[in-house]
C-alpha cells in the first residue's frame, strides 16, 4: 500500500509539475510574440506635410517656388530624404498610386521639373519650412503634368538597408500648363444602385446615384453638379449634390463619384436627372436615368387584405341573399298552404 501511495503521489506531483510547465511555456511564448508585435522602430514614422497638395498654373519657362512645412509627428529623431516621382490614378475612387519611372507619358511626367532639397533630420514634433523649385521648361507640354514628392524617414540608429525601416509620405503636385489646353468631360455611365447592385427597379431607399466621369482632355478638371430627383407626376423630391469637394479628374481617367438620396418610403417611378460644370470655359454634361421603386411586400399585403376583404363581403352577400329568398319562400308557401273558408 505504501508503494502505491507513494507512486500515486509522485504521479501526482510530476503531472503538476507538466501542467506548470506548460503554462510557463504559454507565458514565454504570448510575452515573446507580444514584444515582437509592439516592436518597430519606425511604426509610427510620418512626416506631417502642409499643404499636401499643390496645384500649379505655370508658363513654359517659368520657375516657381514651393513653401512646404513639413513636422516630425513620431516619437523619434528622423532622418529624412526626397524622391520624385509619378503618379496617376489607381482606380476609379481616384486614390493617388505611383507608377513606376515611364509609366506615365513624358508628355505629362514632371520628374526632371523639381529641385530635391537634399537629406534633412528633424527630431520628435520639430517643424522645419522646405523650399521646392518647380522649373517648366520651354518646350513643355501643354495640359496637365503629375509628380509626388516621397519624404522618406528612417531612424539614425537603424542601417538604411534594414528591411522594414524606412516609412514615407508624399506632396502632390499638379501643375496645369498654359498653352493649347483641351478641357473635355464625357460621362461614362450614370446608374442607380442599392447595396452596390445597379437596377432600375426597387423596393425602397436608400438609393445611391453613381456618376462615371471620364476625362479624355489633356488636363485634370474638378467636375461639380447636382442631381434632381422628380416624381411621375414631375414634383421636385430632393437635389443631390456631386462631388461637392470639388476633388480632380485625372486625363486618362474615369472617377465613380456616389450621390445618396436617404427616403426610406418612396413609390412610383422616379427621374434623376444629372447636371455638371466643368473647366474654365464652364462646359456642361448633362445625363438622365429613370427608376421605378415599388414596396412589393407592402403592395402585396395590401393586395392580400383587399382579396381577404372582398371574398368576406362577397360570402356574406351570398349568406344575405340566401337568407332573403329562404325568407320569401317560407312567406310564399304559408300563403299557399292557407285554408279556404267553407261557404255557409
Amino acid at each position: 500500500m505504501s508503494q502505491r501511495r507513494i507512486s500515486r503521489q509522485a504521479l501526482t506531483i510530476f503531472s503538476g509539475l507538466v501542467f506548470l510547465l506548460g503554462i510557463f511555456v504559454v507565458w514565454t511564448h504570448h510575452a515573446y510574440a507580444a514584444q515582437q508585435h509592439s516592436y518597430d522602430p519606425n511604426a509610427a514614422a510620418g512626416l506631417e506635410i502642409s499643404p499636401a497638395l499643390v496645384q500649379l498654373n505655370g508658363e513654359p519657362g517659368q520657375s516657381y517656388i514651393l513653401k512646404e512645412r513639413v513636422t516630425n509627428v513620431t516619437k523619434n529623431n528622423l532622418n529624412y530624404s526626397m524622391i520624385v516621382d509619378d503618379f496617376g490614378a489607381k482606380d476609379e475612387t481616384g486614390i493617388p498610386k505611383l507608377l513606376p519611372l515611364g509609366n506615365l507619358p513624358p508628355t505629362a511626367s514632371m520628374i526632371s521639373w523639381v529641385s530635391a532639397v537634399g537629406n534633412f533630420s528633424l527630431q520628435s514634433m520639430q517643424s522645419k519650412t522646405l523650399t521646392i523649385t518647380v522649373n517648366i521648361p520651354k518646350n513643355a507640354e501643354a495640359g496637365g503634368h503629375y509628380g509626388v514628392i516621397e519624404f522618406q524617414g528612417s531612424r539614425p540608429d537603424v542601417a538604411k538597408n534594414t528591411v522594414g525601416v524606412q516609412a514615407s509620405t508624399g506632396l502632390l503636385i499638379l501643375t496645369r500648363v498654359a498653352g493649347a489646353i483641351n478641357e473635355n468631360l464625357s460621362l461614362a455611365s450614370l446608374t442607380a444602385e442599392k447595396n452596390g447592385h445597379s437596377s432600375s427597379i426597387f423596393e425602397n431607399g436608400p438609393i445611391t446615384f453613381v456618376s462615371r466621369l471620364h476625362n479624355i482632355g489633356n488636363v485634370h478638371v474638378a467636375p461639380t453638379g447636382t442631381i434632381e430627383i422628380t416624381d411621375m407626376f414631375g414634383h421636385l423630391v430632393n437635389v443631390l449634390k456631386v462631388n461637392q469637394d470639388a476633388s480632380n479628374v485625372l486625363p486618362n481617367s474615369i472617377r465613380r463619384f456616389e450621390s445618396t438620396l436617404s427616403r426610406g418610403w418612396m413609390f412610383g417611378r422616379y427621374t434623376a436627372d444629372l447636371t455638371i460644370g466643368y473647366g474654365t470655359k464652364g462646359e456642361v454634361l448633362q445625363g438622365e436615368i429613370t427608376f421605378w421603386v415599388i414596396p412589393w411586400k407592402i403592395v402585396a399585403a395590401v393586395i392580400f387584405v383587399l382579396a381577404t376583404l372582398i371574398f368576406v363581403a362577397w360570402q356574406l352577400i351570398k349568406v344575405y341573399n340566401r337568407h332573403i329568398i329562404n325568407k320569401y319562400k317560407q312567406t310564399n308557401d304559408k300563403q299557399t298552404k292557407k285554408p279556404k273558408k267553407r261557404k255557409g
